[in-house]
This record gives structure tokens, C-alpha cells and sequence, in this order.
């Protein structure tokens, strides 16, 4: 094994030049969610076998997946990395580390490990993406948002690799609500690197969260070219576009995006899936028929009950089989309630302190039991940033508590959280329409 160096200068152990030029090319390909980056890996093995960061790339993609039966080979290609990494250099063995830890489950430990690799190395763009995967999924804005800045100093334009940066900046600072910082950061990474779905989709959360659904759609058809080209994320800037046209009041059209672009019929991936269940649950509350839907969905999750890998997914899990009458959902709900977990399970806590009651409230709702399902969710309701994701992303959980409290006939609870709503989002049709009826039905009974 020799010594040679990526195109960040970050020192790389490998057999030859020809495996740290495919490093770098796989490095660009996850950037940029290019939909042959499995294969730019498979080159790295091909160049190099026993390549230390090969080996936490291949466990890295493998968790990123977030699927059960994934984790024995994630935990394999974990396991080789360190065995590798003892003639490796300081940073790929903190790397190796990383992966063994997050294939244990302990994904916090994971990112305190790329955090300290980012203190003596903020150019590793590797550690810094990962930071932020898990920085979302943990739903603490402020770790998100920090973790990011903390290494810009350290950056600029001539770095290969910068407007990513700029584009997970832009998502750190809306989720944090810094919302002019955002945009800037966002329209910066664009104009360096129009192939960037993550600084395109951080740009699309400012416009949702702002109720800006013209500029937002804009934005998005703008960048159509690029974004269309990317992995299966690009299904969730097509949910992103379905979300403005919603609040638009375009229901017709939400529908047919669902079918042509949301659905994701052949595929597995967990943010496919949670896409989709999303949207359908958002068209329920919003009063259309989405016939038969929801079946080929929850035949996806019908034997992803046992893997409580994120809560966040779970509960989107749990949603679809309940929205079906599957009794598989009471099954996974006593399953999660009864896991155990390693010792450092990073998700063990957040899915005993609020995945089992949320999905106490998923199921009351879905089988109308609306008095059960708000009792359920008011306790938890300030604290289901827990489960991560973004605050778009979190708002179907908002969406079913004012459902739910307004077909449960509690006029008191959903006049309150429509108030909220309407304060928060002054444009959303939805809210507005709701607003007004519920007031005029309540009126009329005052004045009967």
C-alpha cells in the first residue's frame, strides 16, 4: 500500500493512483446523487480491494439505505475496514471506527467520531455529509446547522467540492429558521453546481416553509434538466412540487404527480416509501377518494416490521399498514414496544419515548378512533422533532392531529390548532378553507 492524496489533499492509502482517482470519482457521484455511484464504487474494488475507505463506503451506502436486510453486509464491509485500518493513516481509521459504530446502531456515536475527524480535517466533504445525515435524522436544527459552519472557514470556491458544501448549508440554516441565510447559501450552490438535488431541495424547503408556492414551483421547473437526472431522490423533489402545488389547492394535479412521479412503484428505498405515504395521508385529509393506493405500499413494509433502524421511517411504516386494516401494524407497534436494542442503539430512545405513542395515535386515527388518536399525540406533539426528518416533512403529523381533534368533535382543540396553523402558514388553502368552514359551522351553532 502506498500514500497518495484526493482531490481535497486528504491523504488516501491505497494500491495504486488508479483507486484514489475512482475514490473521487465515487466521492462525486454521492455528491451529487448520480444514479451510477454503486457502480463507481464496484471501480474503487476493481483498482483496489483492500482499500481502507473503500471498504467505509461500502458500509456507509449500505446504511444509508436504512434497510434491514443490508445491515450483515454493512457490518461485514465495517468490520474489514478496521481490519485494514491498522496500516492506515489516523483520519481513515477514525473513518473505519465510524462504520462500526453505525453498523452497531450507535449512529450518534458515528457522527461524534466525523465530527472530531472534521476538527484536524474540515475538508473531509466524506465525514462532513455523513455528519449531516445523521445531524437531520437526530432533528436537532442547531447540530445541523453548526456542524456545517463550523468548517466553512476552512473552504472556498477553489476547493473541489464547495458547493455542495454551500448547498448543506442552506439546509442547515432553514431547518434552523434563518431563512434569508438559506436562500443566499442555496442560490450560491446552484450557480456553482446546477447538479446539486440537495442545495435544489434546501432552496425548496425555505419556499415551502415560507408560503412562497410560485417562487418555490419556479425554482423547481427551473432546474428540472438537472435534478430529473439524479437518483432516486429526485422522487422527493417531485413530493416537493406536489407539496406547493397542495397548498395551491391543485388536488387534481397532486394526484396524477403521485401517480407518475411519488408512487415509486418498483422501488424499496425507505424515503420512496415514506414519499408516498405522506402525500396519500395529506390527499385523505384533504377530502379525496385515493382508492386503492395504499395497498402496494403496505406490501412494501410487510416484512420491514422488525428493523427499527429510524423512528422517523417506522412510523411512516406503521402509517401505511394501518391505513390498510393490517393487523401486521399492531404486531410492529408490540415489536417496538418490546425492543430492546444494543446497549448504544441510537434510535432505542426515540422510538420507546415517541415512536410507540405516535404509533398508538396512527393507529386510533386510521381505525377512527379520533379522541384516542389526539389523546395520544397531544402529549408528544413538541417533542416529534425527536424522530428527525425535516419540519416539512414532520408537518403530516400536524396535519393528522387537526383531523383527528376536528373529527373527534373536540371544537375547542381544533379551533386552537387551526389558529396556530393559520398564523404559521397565512397562504396554505387548506388551512384557510378549513378555518373558515369549522368557524361558520361553529357560528351557526351559536346562533341555532
Amino acid at each position: 500500500m502506498a500514500i497518495f492524496t484526493d482531490k481535497r489533499d486528504l491523504t488516501l492509502t491505497a494500491a495504486g493512483a488508479e483507486a484514489a482517482r475512482a475514490f473521487d470519482h465515487v466521492m462525486d457521484g454521492y455528491l451529487s446523487m448520480a444514479p451510477d455511484t454503486g457502480d463507481r464504487l464496484k471501480g474503487v474494488f476493481a483498482a483496489d480491494g483492500d482499500m481502507v475507505m473503500a471498504h467505509c463506503l461500502k458500509a456507509y451506502f449500505m446504511m444509508l439505505m436504512a434497510m434491514g436486510g443490508l445491515m450483515p453486509k454493512a457490518e461485514q464491509a465495517a468490520a474489514k475496514a478496521q481490519e485494514l485500518a491498522v496500516h492506515a493513516s489516523p483520519r481513515e481509521q477514525m473513518h473505519a471506527r465510524a462504520a462500526v459504530l453505525w453498523t452497531a446502531r450507535n449512529m450518534d456515536g458515528a457522527a461524534r467520531v466525523w465530527e472530531e475527524i472534521l476538527l484536524d480535517h474540515p475538508r473531509d466533504i466524506l465525514a462532513a455529509r455523513l455528519a449531516h445525515f445523521a445531524n437531520f435524522y437526530s432533528g436537532d436544527a442547531r447540530r445541523l446547522r453548526d456542524s456545517v459552519n463550523r468548517i466553512m472557514p476552512a473552504w472556498g470556491q477553489d476547493v473541489p467540492g464547495f458547493s455542495y458544501l454551500k448547498g448543506m448549508q442552506a439546509f442547515g440554516f432553514e431547518e434552523s429558521g434563518d431563512y434569508v441565510r438559506a436562500q443566499a447559501a442555496a442560490e450560491t450552490a446552484i450557480d456553482l453546481e446546477p447538479m446539486d438535488p440537495w442545495a435544489t431541495h434546501a432552496y425548496a424547503h425555505v419556499m415551502e416553509m415560507q408560503d412562497r408556492q410560485d417562487d418555490g414551483l419556479a425554482w423547481i421547473d427551473r432546474l428540472r434538466p438537472h435534478w430529473t437526472q439524479a437518483n432516486n431522490f429526485q422522487n422527493h423533489i417531485w413530493w416537493h412540487e406536489a407539496l406547493m402545488m397542495m397548498d395551491q389547492g391543485r388536488m387534481d394535479d397532486v394526484m396524477a404527480q403521485y401517480d407518475a412521479h411519488v408512487a415509486a412503484p418498483e422501488s424499496e428505498e425507505y424515503l420512496d416509501i415514506c414519499n408516498a405515504v405522506s402525500l396519500l395521508q395529506r390527499l385523505e385529509i384533504m377530502g379525496l377518494d385515493v382508492g386503492d393506493r395504499w395497498a402496494p405500499l403496505a406490501a412494501k413494509v410487510q416484512n420491514r416490521t422488525e428493523e427499527h433502524i429510524l423512528t422517523f421511517v417506522d412510523l411512516h411504516y406503521a402509517l401505511a399498514l394501518a391505513a390498510m386494516g393490517d393487523g401486521k401494524v399492531h404486531e410492529m407497534r408490540e415489536f417496538m414496544a418490546a425492543y430492546e436494542g444494543a446497549e448504544d442503539d441510537s434510535n432505542l430512545p426515540i422510538m420507546k419515548a415517541l415512536g410507540v405513542p405516535l404509533v398508538d395515535a396512527l393507529i386510533a386515527y386510521r381505525e377512527g378512533r379520533y379522541g384516542d388518536a389526539t389523546d395520544a399525540m397531544i402529549p408528544v406533539r413538541y417533542e416529534i422533532w425527536m424522530m428527525g426528518g425535516s419540519h416539512a416533512q414532520r408537518d403530516l403529523f400536524n396535519l393528522i392531529l387537526i383531523d383527528a381533534a376536528r373529527k373527534s368533535g373536540n371544537a375547542a382543540l381544533t379551533r386552537a390548532l387551526l389558529a396556530e396553523r393559520r398564523a404559521a402558514m397565512p397562504h396554505d388553502d387548506w388551512t384557510e378553507k378549513t378555518f373558515s368552514e369549522f368557524s361558520a359551522v361553529q357560528q351557526a351553532g351559536l346562533n341555532s
